[in-house]
This record gives structure tokens, sequence and C-alpha cells, in this order.
């Protein structure tokens, strides 16, 4: 099986070199949608798989204005509000650049300015939705919490009342304070070095909340994207962002390397699976002479990994690369006036489904029908405009029962005409997202409205369609992929992935996870994990697709912890005496297989012939190990990602 690959910088159609710097990527109705900073506007690239791009322009330019930096664009309710910073002509100080939102009903644009946030330096906005409210991330120079002795940029974080309009009462989120931050020494004359903080870049996992950023300058040799972690809570000005490893230690994610140079802004996206996170930044050829008068930086984008409170990144990377994995199914561009199925579910799924409407005279109402079998047996996710609500429905044998509902609210226009971003206009793409663990389903709309609903069939699988209801509905885009993350009491199911020795959950109580029968026992388990009923946990593959990604999140139990890797009767230690939580990441694609065990790389030799006796540590007969032992370590999460048929 060949996979497909990449190689950075960012390939671009023409065939030509594009300069991408500080880029911004926005994922919409499945496609990619790159802003980056330039002299003369915003230029807009676009791609459906984060690899190959195409240049599509400027998506904004103003009279009498240049050097464009750091745009961020957020959609929202059939707008794009694009944050954006920009000098007035005839000035040549950097400091005049000043923060603007712009508007669009196309991501590309053109965009039109809307209002002017700041009338002092200000920088690198980043939006972000965060349990339903809106929050922007930013960067300053003035913040009076810096110390006297640490003056310069950092960065800043306010609700906002709507996109145009901040509540003005900001918090710091990460501030300056260490050498490799230094932007220029003794800047001012007085003694005083000046610190930069600045391009925040938000990622989620767990209940962990990473700030990305950028610090120090581009032209300087310790430039870097560094980390901070903060808890997650229910407002996002509660978190608090600490450094990692702490506030005076050097650690960065990316930073220079023998070939490339400059590594910084970035943001963080899905990959087109909707499972992987990978990073785009910029870098500089390390080959070319630097040359401050003209632009040498390009877009550059590699996985990223998490490891407890840790992030990794291997880049920058120069190479030949393994590309971000594709869903199982991707559909573009459907219209529907009846029914109409869109592929195959499974007990496990993610699914991205961006559709508008065509209002009839009742409204629009159309819905997701989940694990569909007849007509008397389905899940079905229903939006009803008229009532402004979304609404989970099951039918059991012929009987429907409301099991969630949730209400969507506005009509898309505020009382002054204008648009209303938190609204739900129907004739607008509007995103919804469904999860499947096996039968716990999460159904979020716009990264706003979310239900947690179960639903119980008694069948593994069924179809996913499209059911409007007297109306006609476009599927912009449509994406499924087999993945799943099991945390708290959904690790019982980690049986139906392997035979798994007997353990125990936070409250003592011992269970067996392994399937007996063909069925998975009952048993109990709680937000603390699993750990083994006795001195190993043992776990022994029970057969997988050909490609696919797993993760095991890990907590110490005892200081005499370890991690075997078994196959056959061999055994190769991945991982021991580990004194903080980690990750294992285990990675196979065909006969080759590899392992992250806590930021040590390892590879597993794949076994032609000779059998299980004859093969070599990491590998079983089959040409892939068989399984793991866990020792003095306890499973707090595990997530499972098949690589879809167009990854390869």
């Amino acid at each position: 099986m060949e996979q497909k690959s990449y190689q950075n910088p960012a390939g671009f159609s023409d065939g030509r070199r594009h300069t991408n710097p500080d880029p911004y990527v926005l994922r919409w109705c499945g496609t990619y949608y790159c802003y980056a900073t330039d002299a003369a506007g915003v230029k807009v690239s676009v791609s459906e798989d984060l690899v190959s791009w195409e240049d599509r322009g400027y998506a904004i330019r103003e009279e009498e204005f240049h050097d464009y930096w750091a745009p961020a664009v957020i959609y929202l309710n059939g707008s794009f509000y694009m944050y954006y910073s920009n000098v007035p002509a005839g000035e040549e100080d950097c400091h005049e650049e000043c923060l603007k939102v712009a508007v669009s009903r196309n991501p590309e644009g053109p965009f039109q300015w809307k209002k002017t946030f700041f009338d002092k330096f200000s920088i690198d906005a980043h939006p972000i939705l965060w349990r339903g409210r809106l929050y922007l991330f930013y960067s300053v120079n003035d913040w009076m919490g810096t110390e006297e002795s640490v003056a310069g940029t950092c960065i800043l974080a306010d609700e906002m009342k709507s996109p145009w309009e901040l509540a003005g009462n900001p918090k710091p989120a990460v501030l300056p304070g260490i050498p490799q931050e230094i932007y220029a020494k003794n800047r001012f004359g007085d003694g005083r070095d000046w610190y930069t903080i600045e391009g925040a870049a938000p990622v989620v996992r767990g209940n962990r909340f990473w700030l990305l950023y950028s610090a120090n300058a581009y032209v300087n040799v310790d430039y870097y994207i560094g980390t901070a972690v903060a808890r997650c809570r229910e407002a996002l000005l509660d978190m608090v962002w600490k450094k990692f490893p702490n506030d005076y230690t050097w650690h960065p994610l990316l930073s220079r390397n023998e070939a490339v140079e400059g590594t910084g802004h970035n943001t963080v996206v899905k990959a087109p699976n909707m499972a992987d996170e990978w990073i785009v930044y910029h870098g500089r050829n390390a080959e070319e002479e630097l040359d401050p008068e003209r632009e040498q930086r390009e877009m550059r984008i590699d996985p990223l990994y998490f490891n407890g409170d840790e992030l990794l990144c291997f880049g920058p990377t120069s190479g030949p690369q393994e590309a971000p994995a594709m869903p199982e199914i991707r559909l573009r561009n459907l219209k529907a006036l009846e029914r109409k199925k869109l592929g195959e579910s499974s007990l496990y799924y993610v699914i991205e489904l961006w559709i508008s409407a065509k209002p009839s005279h009742c409204g629009a109402r159309y819905s997701i029908l989940g694990e569909y079998q007849d007509e008397n047996n389905y899940l079905e996710i229903e939006i009803l405009t008229g009532r402004q609500q979304i609404s989970a429905i099951s039918c059991v044998r012929g009987i429907r029962t409301v099991i969630g509902r949730e209400r969507i609210g506005g009509t898309g226009k505020t009382p002054a005409g204008e648009e209303c971003p938190f609204g739900y206009d129907e004739t607008v793409p509007h995103l919804l997202r469904v999860t499947r663990v096996f039968e716990h389903y999460t159904a979020v709309l716009d990264e706003k409205f979310e239900m947690h609903f179960t639903y119980v069939s008694g069948r593994e699988s069924g179809s996913v369609e499209i059911l409007p209801y007297f109306t006609e509905v476009t599927v912009h885009s449509f994406d499924l992929t087999r993945t799943v993350m099991l945390t708290g009491k959904e690790l019982r199911h980690l049986g139906r992935f392997y035979e798994v020795s007997s353990c125990t959950a936070d409250d003592g109580k011992p269970f067996c996870a392994t399937r007996i029968a063909g069925k998975l026992p009952s048993c109990t388990a709680d937000d603390g994990g699993l750990a083994a009923y006795g001195p190993e946990l043992v776990l022994r593959r029970t057969g997988c697709p050909d490609s696919y990604t797993e993760i095991f999140s890990l907590d110490i139990t005892d200081g005499e912890n370890q991690i075997e890797l078994l196959s056959g009767k061999a055994s190769q230690i991945l991982a021991q005496g580990k004194k903080t939580e980690f990750s294992l990441y285990h990675i196979v694609r065909g006969e080759r297989e590899w392992f992250l065990a806590d930021g040590e790389r390892m590879e597993g030799e794949p076994v032609k012939d000779g059998g299980a006796d004859s093969a070599p540590d990491g590998a079983s007969a089959s040409g892939l190990s068989d399984g793991f032992l866990f020792r003095g370590l306890k499973i707090t999460e595990y997530q499972y990602t098949e690589i879809g048929a167009a990854s390869v």
C-alpha cells in the first residue's frame, strides 16, 4: 500500500514558490482557506487536502494602506469576519499597525472594512468560539501588567459582544520573561531589553487548552514557537495559561534547524480526517541568505502530537513526509429533495456535514438519519428553523421518542438589519458535527449548540442519510471518519479493540473488558481510567485494518512503571520509569509500524518470514506486534482512528 506524501514548503498548482507568512487556515465546507501577510493586501489560497494549494489573489486591499499583517478569519451564520492589521499610506513605522475587522459573504472576499478596534499598535488577532461565546486573542505593547524590566509585546484575551465589538475587559494570556524572547537588546538606550510574545494559536484536547505563540523576531536566531497550557473552564477568561514546562525554561515546540529558519506564527487545524491535528506555520529556507528587504517566509505543515501537558512536533521538516489523512467518506455539493443515502455508518465515527436549505412556506426542516435500518428503526437529528430547535429522535419499531433538544435561536438579522452572527439563517451553510462512541452521541451545531444523548438500536451499524421535509437542501460537504475517543466510563469499550486482562476502575472493583461470546460484559469505569487488577495490564490485539493510528494517554500509578511491546514470545521495552503522565502513539501503515513513547520515536521492523520465534523485537510473525503490557500505569484516554481509503 503506497502512502500519499508531501514535502515542505507547501506546493501550489501553478508550480511557483509562494510566500505565505503568518498563515491562518480556516476549514469551511470541507475546504481549507489560508490567509497570509503581504505588503499589498491579505493573500488567500485554497486546498482540499492541506498539501496542494491554489493561489486566489487578495481577499482584501484597501486604498491608502499597506503592510497587511497576520490575518485571521471566523465564519458565523453566513458571514466571514477577518481580523487584520495594516499601516496608513505614508507611514513606515510598523508600530502604526492597528487591529481591524472586515466582513464578506465569500471566504475568498472581497472583504470590506467594518471597524478599527484600536488607535495604537495591535496585531495578531485570533478569534475563537468557546462554549458558545466568542473571544479574541490579540497582541499589544502597552499592557501594564508586565514588569517594568520586561517591556514588550504580550498576548491578551477578551470576550466579544459581537464580531466587531470587544467587551473591553482584557486579561493577559501569555507574557514574556526569558532571554530567548528578547526582540532587541537595550532598545531604548536606557538599559531595557524589548521582549516579544505574539501570534496566539489555540488547540484543545480533552481537558487541556493550549496556546501556541511566537517569540522573539523572525530575523533573530532564537525565533521560535512555544506553548502554554491551561485546564479547560466554562469561561475562557477564567483559564490560567502556564508556559511549558514552566515560565522560566526555554522549551520550543518549533525552532530553526540546519534546513529551515524563521519558524513561527502558526495555526492548528484538523486534518481532512477530522481526527489528527496539524500545525501550519511559516519558515525560511536556511540555504538562502537572509534578506530583510525581501519576503522569504513560506507556508509549511507538520503533524502535532500530544504528551500530557506537552505538545510535540518533529519539524521543521524539509524532506518527504506522510500526508495528512483523508476521511473514509467524502462527498461534495449534493442537492436533495427527498431522502438520500450518504454512506455507511459504524459503531464509532465523526461526521462533519455542511448544509443549507431553501425555506418553504413553513420555514426549513431537514434531518440527518443515523444508523438507518428501515422506516421503523433509525436515529434522527432534526433541524427545524421555524421552531428554532435541533432535536434528537429515536425511532425503534416505529415508535418515535425525543431523546434530546436544544434551541438554536435567531433569524439571521439584527433589529437594525445587520447580519446576526449568532442567529440561524437556513439559507447559508451551517456545520453539524456528529460523534458516535458506540451507544453515546454528541451533536454540535455551528460550534455553539450542543446535545448529548444515548441511542441503543441493538444493531451494530446502518446507513447515514439526509432527509429533507418539503424543502430542498444542499449538502455542501459530507465527511466521515471511523475514529473514537474513549475516556472515563467509555474505556469499558477497550475490549472491542483488544483482549484485555482483568483491570479495575478507581472504585477498586475489578472487571474484565474482554469480549465474551462476542459480547462485551457489563463493567464499570469512572473518570479516573483503567489500571491493572494485579501487577500488569495486558492488551492482546484482536484484529485491525491495514492502516490506523491509536493513542494511549497514561497516568503513573507506580514508580516502577513500564510499557512492553509484545510480539509472539518476544517483548521490547518502549518506556519505563516515567515520572509524569505521558502518551504512547502506535501508528500502523500496512506492514510498517512505529511508536512514539513519551516523545521518543521507535520503528517496528516487519517480519517477512520465519515465524514468531525468529521475529526481531517489536514484530510478530504477521509483520506487526501483538499487543502491549502496562505495568504501574493507568489508561486515562484511548483514541483509535482508521485511515480512509482516500489517504492511500
